[in-house]
């Protein structure tokens, strides 16, 4: 565990008292790939869906309350194949920095990565790009990240640069986008319809059109309609044979 601890990369973002980003580490940089271009300056709440901020906002007050709990100042966060913790502490300002000045640290670690075997047999590793499949779909509930099985996801909305899976439950978030969950779901079930939708045809119960539009209606609570564009309308036409 020691060992383990030694070699873990930590990421570091540091976020002014208007919760906009001042600062990443290398280790950040490297953790959040892709999403790390273009982060310095930017207000934190915008690399977020409007439905997650407010979450985030609660994770922030907590880091700045000395009687917070620890599990109210951390959350987990799936990106692209991996699942991150993300600890927040509020970093005291000098006495001579301005009242609002504040910095708040956020402290990024990859959950379950298995360091000392990755460090052991390096090439171990996965080459190339290819998209690996997803055998879970890693959703948020709570302060903790749940592990879906992919059969009961009814459809699959684009939120931003995030996803909602909808389910017969209800919907949770997702941190990966919809374009990745496209390429690691299983093709023979998730067809993407639309731009911003992939449906699962395991729980389509019917498709309709109306005003000129397709639409699967979902066998869910609700019978929820989704969208089918025009342009992806002859291949689902073939692929369902109608």
């Amino acid at each position: 565990m020691d060992y383990a601890l030694q070699n873990m990369d930590v990421g570091l973002v540091l976020l002014d008292g208007a919760r906009r980003v001042l600062a990443l580490n290398p280790a950040a940089v490297r953790l959040l790939g892709e999403r790390a271009a273009g982060l310095v300056g930017a207000y934190l709440h915008d690399l977020h869906p409007p439905s997650h901020r407010a979450k985030v906002e609660l994770l922030l007050a907590a880091a700045g309350d000395p009687s917070a709990p620890a599990s109210a100042c951390s959350m987990m966060v799936a990106l692209p194949g991996r699942v991150l913790v993300v600890k927040a502490t509020a970093l005291a300002p000098a006495a001579e920095v301005a009242e609002g000045s504040a910095v708040t640290a956020l402290m990024l670690m990859e959950a379950g990565r298995p360091v000392a075997a990755e460090i052991q047999n390096p090439a171990a590793q996965p080459t190339g790009n290819l998209a690996e499949p997803l055998v879970k779909l890693p959703v948020e509930k709570g302060q903790g990240i749940v592990l879906l099985d992919p059969a009961d996801a009814v459809y699959l909305q684009a939120d931003g640069h995030y996803t909602t899976v909808h389910t017969a439950d209800g919907a949770f978030f997702c941190g990966l986008p919809l374009s990745e969950l496209e390429a690691r779901l299983d093709a023979r079930s998730f067809v993407r319809t639309h731009r911003g939708y992939i449906v699962n045809l395991r729980h389509a119960r019917a498709v309709e059109r109306q005003d000129g539009r397709a639409a699967f209606v979902m066998a869910a609570p609700g019978a929820p309609r989704v969208p089918v564009s025009r342009n992806r309308a002859e291949a689902l036409k073939k692929r369902l044979a109608l």
